[in-house]
């Protein structure tokens, strides 16, 4: 079978696997003679167009792109040009995301607020609002259950509380995931999202493992981003799990990523306005915010690895 020479065959990259990029194409926008040849969503194998490095044009996952040169039997093409992205999360780096869900566990591993911060803030830099989801919470009493969804609804989040073990919040997360177009699963290490997308996704079948009782926390099980159907044209994405992640902002922009400062800045503006909410005379944000001495903690150290160097 020859080689298609038309253009404009628009896909998603759903998954990058060495130097070649796995690209999902919906049978329907086979738009010439091959268009009745697959009948359901294909993946091809992918290179791409040198003109795209010049132009320092990177792809990740859930860009979306056209290919060109399309070998329908084995399945392979040649990305050509990419569409501009609608988001970008830069940690795991995902295009075009529409919601960030951190997985969060309530035990084995414990539950650390200062972790469970820093993923929510990698949200908020990408300007994307995430949602936690609770896990393992067969684990603990309804009181407690309850405490916690208290806690992250004073933090300005909505919180879905979810066991696979008993299926206690399933139809929730499965009913909230449809309704976005590109989820991505994000969290620490041994939280239970591989073990989610399993349930979720039956078909899939993604590697998971136990917590390490030495190091109280779990093991890499994911290795790589991809991007995997959920129904009604959703996607979602499981990620590599990972336990501290960077903050990167600028010290005068932190405040504003932490929604329950913003609820407060909006009712009440700092006297000067270059407040850092530190110890600012007329500052408006409640130093007993449960958040603040993180917050603080962070922006210090923000503001100290700024400083030049001065040899002692």
């Amino acid at each position: 079978m020859k080689k298609n020479k038309s253009k404009n065959i628009r896909g998603i990259v759903v998954a990058l696997k060495a130097n070649f990029l796995i690209v999902e194409i919906d049978h329907k926008d086979f738009k010439d003679q091959f268009a009745n040849y697959f009948h359901e969503k294909v993946r091809f194998l992918c290179t791409r167009r040198s003109k795209l490095d010049y132009q320092g044009l990177f792809i990740d996952v859930g860009d979306i792109v056209f290919v060109e040169s399309v070998d329908y039997k084995n399945k392979r093409a040649v990305i050509s040009e990419v569409e501009p992205r609608k988001s970008f999360l830069k940690r795991p780096a995902v295009a075009n995301v529409t919601l960030v869900s951190i997985c969060i566990s309530v035990d084995e591993p414990l539950f650390d607020m200062e972790q469970t911060s820093r993923f929510l803030l990698t949200a908020e830099c990408a300007n994307i609002k995430p949602l936690i989801v609770l896990t393992k919470i067969d684990l603990i009493t309804d009181h407690d259950l309850t405490s916690y969804i208290n806690k992250f609804n004073s933090w300005g989040y909505d919180c879905l509380p979810v066991s696979i073990h008993n299926s206690k919040g399933i139809d929730s997360v499965i009913e909230r995931f449809r309704k976005t177009k590109l989820t991505v699963l994000a969290g620490p290490s041994g939280v239970g999202k591989s073990s989610l997308i399993n349930y979720l996704i039956p078909t899939i079948s993604l590697p998971t493992s136990s917590v390490s009782k030495k190091l109280k926390r779990g093991t890499h099980t994911t290795r790589h981003v991809e991007l995997f159907e959920i129904g009604n044209g959703a996607r979602l994405a499981d990620t590599p799990g990972f336990n501290c992640p960077e903050i990167v902002c600028e010290p005068s922009d932190f405040a504003d990523f932490f929604p329950e400062f913003r609820i407060q800045l909006t009712k009440s503006r700092c006297k000067f306005r270059n407040c850092l909410h530190r110890d600012e005379p007329g500052c408006s944000i409640n130093k007993d915010l449960e958040r603040y001495p993180f917050y603080l903690k962070s922006l210090e150290k923000m503001i100290s690895s700024r400083l030049p160097y001065q040899e002692g």
